[in-house]
């Protein structure tokens, strides 16, 4: 299969490409493709616009591209992004994901959706995993538009697959996850790194190539018009996945974190993989330990730009309270 992504220079389309093609099939570029180059506007990061580029053209780059299947993993993500950048983030969220549904419908082609699990009522769940069909309620902005989105392709695509992770992480890309912050503070000497959660909860990190690869062998399975969350099944507390951290990389991480426990609306949050699995037969996963090893390996070898930090770091100097946007 031909399989293009939207938002290709993100931390899980960059691991996912990786996946598409080592599964033999093809991972084409959008943003590289000549039509694209010559039709159709680009954002600040250099990748072809979902919002902007009409559902015309975005048929037109698929139909040139010979795509069978398109991800659509192009979003604003995070609490804090999504506060940063209201008006960006609705457009790229919703009207974004419409039109990539449009033109997907234009050329009969699979939509994959990557979606959240931060839409569930985990508050209902503290004590039991959640499943595909428990119950729904987004909580902050973030969650609120990427429901919304998931509603559209549901709703509205012809053929679809919604998959969501929780809380994938790994190593050069990663700009969100506890794990990589963590790593990238060690790294440089960084202190009171803040931190929206309560280290007491439980939490379930995947590592983002396990991810990838789930989502590949749905689609090169037969399924449309299912939804699944994939999960690495492995919760612990997040203060144990500190220590996980502290024992790989030798290093405390104490002065490190700030935590702000009173912003965890999620409180313990942890899938299962029941559904995955019943279709898929098995799921891969790497111990949680292996995967910090990797991503540590990852951020203390690079002296790229990477930073995963820079939206804090923005929020301080626009003097934006980003506990604002956490439900209480």
């Amino acid at each position: 299969m031909k399989i293009g992504i939207t938002g290709e220079k993100g931390f899980i389309a960059t691991n996912l490409a990786n996946e598409i093609n080592s599964h033999g099939h093809k991972f084409v570029s959008i943003d590289k493709s000549e039509y694209a180059k010559a039709m159709m506007t680009y954002t600040n990061s250099d990748e072809v616009c979902v919002y902007t580029n009409n559902s015309a053209s975005w048929t037109k780059l698929f139909k040139s591209l010979n795509l069978d299947c398109i991800v659509h993993n192009a979003a604003v993500v995070g609490t804090d992004v999504v506060a940063l950048n209201p008006e960006h983030s609705m457009n790229t969220n919703i009207l974004g994901t419409q039109t990539i549904i449009e033109a997907a419908n234009n050329c009969n082609m699979l939509i994959v959706y990557t979606g959240t699990t931060v839409v569930y009522d985990t508050y209902k769940y503290q004590e039991t995993n959640i499943l595909e069909n428990s119950e729904i309620f987004p909580r902050t902005n973030y969650a609120i538009q990427k429901y919304a989105a998931e509603m559209l392709v549901r709703n509205n695509a012809n053929d679809w697959l919604v998959t969501r992770p929780l809380f994938a992480y790994g190593g050069v890309g990663d700009m969100n996850s506890l794990i990589a912050k963590s790593l990238y503070g060690i790294k440089n000497n960084i202190n009171n790194i803040d931190m929206f959660l309560n280290p007491e909860k439980i939490k379930d990190y995947m590592h983002v190539e396990d991810f990838c690869n789930s989502v590949v062998r749905l689609i090169s399975s037969n399924i449309k018009n299912e939804d699944f969350n994939i999960t690495a099944e492995n919760p612990l507390s997040t203060l144990e996945i500190i220590n996980l951290i502290e024992e790989v990389t030798g290093n405390s991480l104490e002065e490190v974190i700030k935590w702000h426990p009173e912003t965890d609306y999620l409180g313990n949050h942890r899938l299962s993989n029941e559904k995955f699995i019943k279709f898929m037969d098995f799921s891969k996963t790497r111990t949680l330990r292996n995967g910090i090893m990797s991503a540590w390996n990852s951020i203390k070898n690079t002296e790229s730009s990477y930073n995963p930090l820079k939206h804090l770091v923005e929020a301080k100097e626009k003097e934006i309270n980003l506990k604002d946007f956490f439900p209480k």
